[in-house]
């Protein structure tokens, strides 16, 4: 009995199509890769918020770098009062701010702001405004201008 062979096009579109899968595969293992620390830095921090805190339903999510690194949750309590779960890299002292007792972050935003995002400088709280080009950092009480 007489095997047949593939044709010359059959080979080069299996080929083809197996790079191809490979490619996307390959692209598919980097993003998931890459992405992993934000998620999993994410869900801590979410997860330490509701255990810690009044904190029932999570919207939002932040990491800060000044003169730390903090992580903050900004979400709904048990009352249905928005406030913010400030929690620093190295330490487990949690700050929580009734957010509508500081400046709005939306009187912050500039044009080309890129996120805003609460957190920590100097043990004080404060709104961490990204910019295109910088970084600026305000007090969440009065807004007044830090760095």
């Amino acid at each position: 009995m007489r095997k047949r062979k593939m044709s010359v096009v059959s080979q080069v579109t299996i080929g083809i199509l197996s790079v191809v899968l490979a490619i996307y595969l390959g692209v598919i293992c980097y993003f998931g890769g890459a992405i992993h620390p934000f998620t999993s830095s994410r869900s801590q921090a979410i997860e330490i918020a509701k255990s810690h805190t009044d904190l029932k339903t999570p919207e939002a999510f932040g990491t800060a770098t000044t003169n730390e690194t903090t992580y903050s949750v900004i979400g709904l309590d048990k009352t249905g009062k928005e406030i913010g779960v400030i929690i620093p890299k190295n330490s487990s002292k949690l700050t929580v701010v009734e957010l509508s007792k500081g400046i709005s972050p939306e009187k912050l935003k500039e044009k080309d702001t890129t996120s805003i995002v609460l957190g920590l400088y100097h043990n004080q709280t404060i709104w961490e405004v990204n910019n295109a080009s910088d970084f600026k950092i305000y007090d969440f009480k009065t807004g007044q201008q830090l760095m």
